[in-house]
């Protein structure tokens, strides 16, 4: 154990704290808003597609000009900047849920909220690949991931608890773990170099130039279509559980704790068993088991079954995740991670947010029978399984496998 803590830059371990609080602030709150909307304002699930839908335009660009903005003025300032805004936001929201403010005001300030979030994403996944080498990238993602996830389990399992009785006070706890994880970046990272490229006034036509970019807008086009898929995991399945299956908001809670542990455990081991495999033919298993994973969602009528399906689901997602960052940071030239990161982001974003439109407008047609729902989000994991086995032919073999250069 010490041998493996001394293998990375102690900033790394500082930065994946500061992510597990981050992650604990997210995790007590939002996983819990699309009940919120549905249950106690009776908003409609298509409704809620289409504010999730309007979150990802915004929140999508404005994660790729955090990219950019993570090469020009330095991941720190940013990062630092970032989390004490989305605290104060995350505070404001509690104050107008225990107010009642109302579907479009609440709506508004969690989208204020997405886009501070989108600065810090881009900045922080550059930061990673900027304190590892090549060789061991893959590994150091899986590292950050675990410890994010440590804050997943732990969040919904408080929030789940919390929601039975006031939904404002999640967003104060999420308010106060998003502060303190500002502070842990701020205090402990603040010697981080700054990496600066301002060659140049800002353009912003030049993070989406196509030329000389061919490969990271195939690959990110792929990771848009398989977090259509991933988004499933919020406000559609917390929904489609709860309020059409009915199951508890205590065991919603318990099976999003359980997929947190499971990649807090399970990433790192899982990383290192895949090392002999291509980075693409790690995409394309993950997002075959997705398909699997989904589709027994669709066949869940209880709270068993739907264990089986958390399990299968977070066996892809431990699958997908790490290799997903390496190749992006791999295939960016010197100086332009961070740009990489955005491009990258702005397809996690879209499809991370418009996942919940396609995931509600999927539930309100296939009512009562929506087997076929999650049939059709198990075909579009599969149609980007085979993406990535095609991939595998647009990206050097150097840049598509773990390289670990220590051992």
């Amino acid at each position: 154990m010490r041998k493996f803590l001394r293998k990375y830059d102690y900033r790394l371990w500082i930065l994946s704290l500061g992510w597990f609080s981050s992650a604990v602030g997210f995790a007590v709150s939002i996983p819990f808003i699309a009940i919120y909307f549905h249950s106690e304002l009776g908003v409609s699930l298509t409704r809620i597609g289409i504010f999730f839908g309007v979150a990802a335009i915004i929140r999508a660009f404005v994660q790729a000009i955090g990219g950019e903005l993570s090469d020009r003025i330095g991941r720190y300032r940013l990062m630092v900047l970032a989390q004490i805004i989305r605290s104060f936001v995350f505070l404001a929201t509690a104050y107008a849920i225990y107010y009642q403010w109302g579907f479009y005001s609440i709506g508004s300030l969690l989208i204020l909220n997405s886009i501070f979030g989108a600065l810090f994403q881009p900045a922080a996944n550059a930061t990673v690949a900027d304190l590892v080498d090549k060789g061991n990238r893959t590994e150091a993602y899986a590292i950050v991931r675990a410890s994010a996830n440590l804050g997943w389990a732990l969040g919904p399992a408080i929030g789940g608890f919390l929601a039975e009785y006031s939904y404002a006070v999640l967003f104060i706890m999420s308010g106060c773990m998003t502060l303190l994880s500002g502070c842990i970046i701020g205090i402990y990272l603040k010697g981080l170099e700054l990496h600066s490229t301002n060659d140049g006034a800002f353009k912003f036509k030049d993070i989406f130039s196509y030329r000389g970019n061919e490969q990271i807008f195939h690959f990110s086009l792929l990771i848009l279509v398989l977090y259509l898929v991933i988004a499933q995991l919020m406000a559609p399945l917390s929904v489609y559980s709860v309020d059409l299956i009915g199951i508890s908001k205590s065991q919603l809670g318990f099976l999003y704790t359980l997929n947190g542990l499971m990649v807090a455990v399970l990433q790192i081991p899982m990383t290192r068993l895949l090392r002999p495999l291509r980075l693409t033919t790690q995409l394309m298993l993950g997002s075959a088991i997705y398909a699997l994973g989904y589709f027994m969602v669709g066949l869940s009528t209880a709270f068993s079954p739907f264990i089986l399906a958390i399990v299968i689901i977070t066996i892809g997602e431990n699958m997908v995740s790490p290799p997903m960052l390496s190749i992006t940071a791999n295939l960016a030239p010197e100086g332009r991670i961070g740009r990489y990161m955005g491009i990258y982001g702005f397809a996690v974003t879209a499809g991370w947010s418009l996942g919940p439109l396609l995931g509600g407008t999927l539930l309100d047609w296939a009512a009562p029978q929506y087997i076929y729902a999650w049939s059709t989000i198990s075909l579009v994991a599969i149609v980007a399984s085979v993406g990535f086995l095609r991939m595998a032919r647009m990206i050097p073999p150097e840049l598509n496998r773990y390289r670990d250069k220590t051992t």
